[in-house]
């Protein structure tokens, strides 16, 4: 599966929708709600840097770029713009609240699974082996899905994978400088938490919730990256909501 960036600029639009994805992730995360996005809406679905490509190419990328990149491509977009919604997920959201703390354009946020604590279940391990094997049975949806989002081509040599430690060193910097800020966030703010989130803690609603611009609501049968499907049916929902907001 191809990971391309997916830019869809309307200049009569007044309204843009920026989709960030996580880390190793790739923007066909977001394939399904670009798809309900009406032409008269611009659309920018990102491509992290180092991304879409190799194992040494992501070693090679950082925190600052991403944050570089997603501070660039709000500019560009604020200036044919009026307004910014911003739909991200893990990875995505951090860089999302951010820049939107500073960027008066952004006039709401959709996050999925804001990892301000971590909580590493048995199974994300696990399922990254799987993917990485390729060894994913027809009826493994978590490990299916965790394939789907992944974005980055797979290296033979394992040791190659040492260039990634930085990588979650500095998610781990940035989830503790968000936690900070979390206050300063005066934007509306929807979050999607997943009940059975295999990497975020639970623990990441308090720190939501002393934000009163925030309104956290829960996916009961979910985790990270696979969602059941009443709880699919239900963001699909919010989401057709928010862009029904729009018109």
């Amino acid at each position: 599966m191809k990971h391309k960036e997916y830019v869809r600029i309307n200049d009569d639009a007044d309204t843009a929708i920026l989709f960030i994805h996580g880390i190793v992730g790739t923007p066909n995360h977001f394939n399904e709600f670009v798809s309900l996005v009406p032409e008269s809406i611009s659309v920018y679905n990102l491509l992290l840097d180092g991304h879409g490509k190799e194992v040494k190419d992501f070693s090679k990328t950082s925190m600052k770029k991403w944050e570089a990149q997603v501070a660039s491509v709000l500019k560009e977009l604020s200036l044919t713009h009026e307004k910014i919604y911003i739909v991200a997920h893990s990875l995505g959201t951090l860089l999302a609240i951010e820049q939107t703390i500073t960027n008066q354009k952004v006039y709401k946020l959709f996050l999925l699974a804001v990892p301000l604590s971590l909580s590493i279940k048995p199974k994300m391990p696990i399922n990254s082996l799987k993917v990485y094997f390729d060894r994913i049975r027809p009826d493994d949806y978590e490990a299916l899905a965790a394939k789907k989002c992944y974005g980055i081509g797979k290296d033979k040599n394992i040791f190659n994978y040492i260039g990634w430690i930085p990588r979650f060193f500095e998610l781990f910097l940035k989830i503790c400088q968000t936690r900070k800020t979390i206050k300063m966030l005066n934007t509306s703010c929807f979050v999607y938490h997943s009940n059975k989130d295999e990497m975020v803690s639970k623990k990441s609603k308090k720190y939501l919730e002393q934000n009163p611009c925030i309104h956290i609501k829960i996916l009961e049968n979910s985790g990270h990256y696979c969602y059941d499907k009443l709880d699919w049916d239900f963001l699909i929902s919010e989401f057709n909501n928010l862009l029904n907001s729009i018109n």
